[in-house]
């Protein structure tokens, strides 16, 4: 049985010449805005729902999308009855307006949040809460 041939070190290497980086073309931008598959999409107001859809500019009629009625019940999503509306139906999407930022109130440096004691439920000089005495539990007779 023949052994395997042991493997050439670091320095022993084949070099043929290429730099693997030369292969990297970092020219290339990959957020450049020419050629964007997107560059003709459209955001349209459901007439129905009133959500934003985003609608390619050759479509005729809105893409079906979902509408959740209840926030706390995600799963429960139905089908808008906007989907599959004339493109000609839906309004403009109005502009987002961001309120100013202002600068965040900071605490004087002596009020150090990570010195401060815990806060109780009732306030300063409240007492603990009592919890009651849990019992055993119930068995069976069998």
């Amino acid at each position: 049985m023949l052994a395997p041939a042991p493997a050439p070190a670091a320095d022993e290497a084949e070099d043929d010449g290429t730099d693997p980086a030369a292969d990297f073309d970092d020219t290339e931008d990959p957020y450049d805005e020419e050629g964007d598959d997107f560059a003709d999409v459209v955001r349209l107001a459901c007439p129905d729902c009133g959500r934003p859809i985003a609608v390619v500019g050759d479509d005729s009629v809105l893409p079906s999308h979902a509408v959740c009625p209840n926030p706390w019940q995600p799963f429960g999503l139905t089908v808008c009855a906007g989907s599959g509306r004339a493109v000609a139906d839906a309004g403009a999407v109005e502009p987002l307006v961001l309120a100013p930022v202002r600068e965040q109130p900071t605490a004087p440096l002596p009020l150090d949040w990570r010195t401060q004691p815990f806060s109780h439920v009732g306030g300063p000089g409240s007492r603990p809460v009592r919890v009651p005495v849990q019992r055993a539990p119930h068995t069976l007779a069998a």
